[in-house]
């Protein structure tokens, strides 16, 4: 058992474990059909997916995806890897970038490809999730929400823990959600143990979900306790495995811990500020779920698919499966809320929650009329759309327009700041661009910088206006742009500052 464990560390393992794992998790016996299922709809979630991803597309980042990188470099240049820093432990990531790395080089591809891969088998999993909850026309639906949140969307595009961490929680639901409807307990219990393993070593906020388990656990349903037990068995022996890895590289049986638990000090109240809408502590966590672009309306829908009762139309087994998603995505919620002072409100942390309000939203929509249902997922596939078309997809601008600069004028030192360069780094490497400098310009040099006081009264060589947002672009092109308020004007045709590549004095 341990050697199998222990195997699950290598690359080869880990991607037998996924496989058997998701293969488990696409096989349901709860489909029922209808007219409209068939190739239609999963051709409707594949076109809705392509036009989410193409206008929600950001890329590489020069964010966290820069730190997946460099580890999964190590990987392929030095193996086996302990990781430095808490981002390079997240070993299923990794291993999957240093597979893509290894098979298409380095570059924007394999980042692009590892994130997309990751994307599919996420949306993969949540259709086989609400297929067995509800049934075939159910799991489409649901599939094709998350499919176009937002919140899903902008962490498909990078290269990001967040859809890996996902993916593995809903292999494990799903099968402890057969456990609960009296499939055979004993290898379903150990997989979607070492599944749940699998999501603590893509992030430890998992462990946060699975306190979830205590109430069902103390009631003995619907899961039986001894399936429990040897779930946290299983899960207990995957992280010892990887424990025992750490111990053999630098001798700290809690290395990934140490750093995980230490990588920001504080966390204050302006962190969280960052794009959410907050009154009050108490409430802040419910708001951020309620007024979000990144959930958009799926947490009021769920509102309403409540108030109708939407779990009257689950068969008992259905209900049982339901209440292991519900109890999970509580415990995330109310522990995220909880822990102000060690994570962010960030709305990637409630991932879950929002599959329980997708599946809550889909099973309604399944038991309605045709007219209605389309209307109202017409309804929110545009609300999707039309949050991510007023996304930034150019966060760090300033370094696309360093790399720019330096493809355009490759025989002449340019300089910037510390951060713009440092920003760009990577991608300089891929474009094999080694001519930037930080600091002062010497007289006469390039400098890449913003515009602005600074930049009055130097000789201008280039300018690299911000791209507009999606949105932008498409009211700019309409002339629609000209007739709205300047602040929302610059917010959609101007989302970062204009870049410009002067000659100093």
């Amino acid at each position: 058992m341990w050697r199998s464990l222990i195997g699950l560390l290598t690359p080869a393992g880990y991607a037998r474990f996924m496989a058997t794992s998701f293969v488990s998790l696409l096989w349901s016996r709860r489909a029922t059909r209808s007219p409209v299922d068939g190739i239609g709809w999963p051709l409707l979630v594949l076109a809705a997916g392509v036009v989410a991803i193409w206008i929600g597309w950001v890329g590489y980042s020069a964010s966290d995806d820069a730190a997946y990188y460099e580890a999964a470099l190590r990987w392929l240049d030095h193996p086996p890897v302990a990781g430095d820093d808490h981002w390079a432990t997240r070993f299923p990531l990794i291993l999957s970038l240093a597979g893509m790395i290894a098979l298409l080089g380095k570059g924007a591809t394999a980042m692009g490809a590892t994130a997309l891969g990751w994307y599919v088998v996420f949306v993969a999993s949540v259709r086989g999730l609400g297929a067995r909850i509800a049934g075939t026309r159910a799991g489409w639906i649901v599939a094709l929400l998350m499919a176009t949140m937002p919140v899903v969307v902008t962490n498909a595009t990078t290269v990001s823990c967040d859809l890996a961490e996902a993916s593995f929680l809903i292999m494990g639901i799903a099968l402890a959600g057969d456990i609960a409807v009296g499939r055979a307990e004993s290898w379903r219990s150990v997989v979607a143990g070492l599944a749940f393993g699998g999501a603590i070593l893509c992030r430890e906020t998992t462990a946060l979900a699975l306190f979830g388990f205590v109430p069902l656990f103390l009631v003995g349903r619907p899961i039986p306790r001894r399936a429990l037990i040897l779930m946290a068995f299983a899960c207990a022996g995957l992280l010892a495995g990887e424990a025992l890895f750490q111990v053999a590289l630098t001798g700290d049986p809690l290395h990934r811990w140490t750093l995980a638990f230490h990588h920001d000090g504080h966390i204050d109240r302006a962190a969280n500020l960052e794009g959410n809408f907050l009154l009050y502590p108490a409430i802040d966590p419910l708001l951020v779920l309620l007024v979000n672009d990144d959930f958009v309306l799926i947490f009021w829908l769920a509102g309403a698919a409540l108030a109708w009762r939407f779990h009257r139309r689950l068969d008992r087994s259905g209900q049982r499966r339901m209440l292991v998603v519900a109890a999970l995505a509580l415990a995330t919620f109310l522990l995220v809320g909880a822990l102000t002072t060690k994570l962010v409100l960030n709305p990637r942390y409630f991932m879950l929650p929002t599959l329980a309000a997708a599946l809550a939203v889909a099973i309604w929509l399944d038991g309605m009329r045709p007219a209605p249902r389309a209307a109202l997922l017409a309804i929110a596939l545009g609300a999707n759309a039309l949050m991510l078309s007023v996304e930034n997809q150019h966060p760090r601008w300033p370094a696309e327009a360093l790399l720019m600069a330096a493809e355009g004028h490759p025989a002449e030192a340019i300089a910037t700041d510390a951060e713009t360069q440092h920003r760009a780094l990577i991608p300089l490497g891929w474009h094999g661009l080694d001519h930037v400098v930080t600091g002062e310009a010497a007289p006469g040099g390039l400098a890449l910088l913003p515009e602005g006081a600074a930049s009055a009264g130097l000789r201008i060589v280039e300018r690299y206006p911000s791209p507009p947002t999606m949105l932008g672009g498409l009211l700019d092109r309409g002339g629609v742009a000209r007739h709205l308020p300047n602040h929302v004007a610059a917010r959609l045709l101007a989302p970062n500052p204009t870049m410009l590549l002067a000659v100093a004095r």
